[in-house]
């Protein structure tokens, strides 16, 4: 009985050794594990030691950086991609830290703040710009973590990685923090969005920006990837509500001319309502256009403009120009321009 009760012991002891080894990172045990193999047989390898000289030890000193206006000319553009590119990415690690881990959702402001003042503070320490990135948040997350303060263990372990253990790290085979790296990269990347199966569920425009930024980033680099990225989806978003606006003839009945408008009237769209214009020219003199606003988003300038030179040309042909039923948006549009004035005056 007694050796049973041995064994069983034992047993328990191995599934709970063989369960925490199961929640350890895989990238951990392969540093650790490798580190200890190259240096225990003394492999031909290049390390953070041979390379680089290994890790300082110590907290980096207070230094102001070096302003000029040759280096603020050269850094403004990559300033703005790195700015943008890491809002993007804390915001996108935070959405799917609330979708794995259960908990209630995160602040976006709260969390760009944060992320700002870090960005902000660690260039005076030497640092890099800082984001919230999904390997590590996942990580966390499968290993247990279920609240914000995994994140600031983490930080305090790196803290007395660099303050006690610097001297260990310059044995880490370079080779090593490649295959961590390209293992952290392959389980980032959403590979599946990229099946024909699945990007024929989108619309080209989606399956333009994506597969468009992905080819940039390949072939020259991210920041180019993020500039591009972004005009080529001003560019479309433009495209797209263009199409939505939409100018709808209800009713012809002389000497009235109605006319219903949908949509965004914008720069992108204005030259729509110029099928309104021509048939008040092929119209009899003294027409009445009514334009139906009710299910009008938005205006911009350059669609009052449009607004305008239609009005010009109704008076040109000696009718009116009634526009109804404006939302709040289009109503304090034309109030600002003095197009309801110069309507309520004809």
């Amino acid at each position: 009985i007694g050796m049973a009760l041995h064994r069983v012991a034992g047993l328990a002891r191995a599934t709970r050794a063989f369960r925490l080894g199961m929640r350890l990172p895989g990238p951990i045990v392969a540093l650790v594990s490798l580190t200890l193999v190259s240096w225990g047989f003394s492999l031909p390898v290049e390390t953070i030691g041979t390379r680089f000289g290994g890790i300082p030890r110590g907290v980096p000193a207070f230094a102001l950086p070096d302003f000029s206006w040759e280096s603020v000319k050269q850094l403004v553009t990559p300033t703005l991609t790195i700015a943008l590119l890491g809002a993007i990415e804390s915001l996108l690690c935070a959405r799917v830290a609330d979708q794995q881990s259960g908990q209630a959702r995160h602040d976006p402001n709260q969390e760009l703040m944060a992320q700002g003042v870090a960005n902000f503070v660690v260039p005076f320490f030497g640092g890099m710009p800082a984001t919230g990135t999904i390997a590590r948040t996942v990580t966390n997350i499968r290993a247990g973590a279920t609240s914000p303060v995994a994140g600031m263990v983490h930080a305090v372990t790196l803290l007395v990685v660099v303050l006690a253990a610097a001297p260990l790290a310059q044995h880490v085979p370079l080779a090593v923090l490649g295959g961590i790296l390209l293992h952290v990269g392959l389980n980032m990347g959403e590979w599946r969005e990229f099946s024909p199966t699945h990007l024929r569920h989108f619309s080209s425009h989606y399956r333009t920006l994506m597969l468009g930024t992905f080819f940039l980033t390949v072939v020259f680099d991210l920041t180019v990837a993020v500039q591009a990225g972004i005009v080529l989806a001003c560019a479309l978003f433009i495209r797209r509500m263009s199409q939505l606006f939409s100018v709808e003839l209800v009713s012809l009945q002389p000497p009235v001319l109605t006319y219903r408008l949908y949509g965004a009237l914008f720069f992108g769209a204005a030259a729509k309502l110029d099928e309104a214009a021509q048939a008040v020219e092929r119209a009899p003199r003294g027409m009445t256009v009514v334009l139906d606003a009710t299910h009008l988003i938005s205006l911009d300038a350059t669609g009052v403009d449009a607004l305008r030179q239609l009005l010009r040309t109704v008076r040109a042909k000696e009718g009116s120009l009634r526009i109804e039923s404006l939302q709040g948006q289009p109503r304090e549009a034309l109030e600002r321009a003095g197009l309801l004035d110069e309507l309520a005056g004809g």
